[in-house]
């Protein structure tokens, strides 16, 4: 894919990018593993509990995040937008497991996407440009984990003193 100056000015603002986002070379060259796609209001990009993997990066539109109970009824996590600066599915990246939630287009909207495979094969080609990327993704994976590590202690310290 032609990575346009709009586009390069886009993922300069990705996190995913940070380490890199001063060198316009290898934007687009990682841009160059990319290819774009549309999808319309309402239209399901990921489903949870399907095997996926491809990383997501919202050019234009927003997104809806839901995630399914265990009584099988959704909930919204979050509704994001591009102005946001979203990626989603970086965890496709790393592993082959299953989808963690649902995503659905709120309006028609644009993303550029990856996939595990043209991933690391830009890893094997440029190891300069996809190894920065694969810091930043470990990086907000390990974020994630102590941010859910927390929530499970004030959980249970809840339902301990909520037993007392």
């Amino acid at each position: 894919m032609e990575s346009s100056p709009e586009v390069l000015e886009k993922l300069k603002q990705i996190p995913l990018f940070s380490d890199i986002r001063h060198n316009d070379e290898y934007i687009r060259t990682f841009v160059g593993f990319m290819s774009h796609h549309s999808y319309k209001k309402g239209d399901v990009i990921i489903r949870e509990g399907e095997i996926g993997s491809e990383l997501f990066i919202v050019l234009k539109g927003s997104v809806e995040i839901q995630k399914q109970t265990r009584a099988g009824d959704y909930y919204t996590v979050a509704q994001l937008n591009a102005e946001q600066n979203i990626f989603f599915g970086e965890m496709a990246l790393i592993d082959d497991d299953k989808r963690s939630a649902t995503v659905i287009a709120r309006e028609n909207s644009d993303f550029l996407v990856i996939t595990k495979n043209d991933f690391l094969k830009c890893g094997a080609e440029h190891p300069h440009i996809a190894l920065p990327i694969t810091q930043a993704i470990s990086s907000i994976l390990a974020s994630r984990l102590r941010k859910t590590t927390s929530d499970m202690l004030t959980i249970f310290d809840a339902l301990v003193n909520e037993i007392q």
